[in-house]
């Protein structure tokens, strides 16, 4: 029985892109053109999903602590994304590594934007862009960014690895309509 639900479930959604790796400037413009390929019936999903994939991406590649040096000067994150769709929404997903020290004021990031309305969301981007503590906080933009388009909360999950790294794990819905 629990594997018929099981495929029950997986029927109902499909799987549009996943990737693991790093995110390489090139690569995540290759994803970006297929993002709107596979989007291109819904829209205005489309748009919203697209710059939505473009800031959490942007967020793997600049702050993931798993990442790559290329030619001992360019810093490229490592992650993971998925993109996936049900009958009435997509789904996108990022995952990457950050310091646990960090863990705290990202989690409590992410339930302020969840808790704050959009005139508040509004002034909490403009707060960032004036006091940004430094740029491993930049990506507080990027989530910001991700409500406002979507109109939905953002969902994540924190998973530790060691003593000093976890994984954060960041999914947005994108309404189809």
């Amino acid at each position: 029985m629990y594997f018929y639900k099981k495929l029950i479930l997986n029927l109902k959604n499909k799987t549009l892109l996943s990737y693991r790796g790093p995110f390489y400037i090139e690569l995540i413009s290759v994803f970006g053109s297929n993002v709107r390929n596979y989007t291109n019936a819904y829209t205005n999903a489309r748009k919203k999903l697209f710059r939505i994939f473009i800031e959490l991406s942007q967020n793997v590649s600049n702050y993931s602590e798993d990442f790559h040096m290329v030619n001992n000067e360019y810093r490229i994150g490592v992650g993971e994304l998925n993109l996936k769709e049900f009958e009435n929404h997509f789904t996108f997903t990022t995952k990457n590594l950050i310091k646990r020290s960090d863990s705290t004021i990202l989690v409590n990031r992410c339930n302020l934007i969840n808790s704050s309305n959009i005139s508040e969301l509004r002034q909490l981007k403009r707060e960032q862009r004036l006091n940004s503590p430094g740029e491993k906080f930049g990506a507080r933009i990027g989530l910001i960014q991700a409500v406002m388009l979507s109109q939905n909360k953002i969902e994540y999950q924190y998973e530790e690895v060691d003593e000093r790294f976890a994984y954060l794990s960041i999914t947005v819905k994108i309404d189809k309509n």
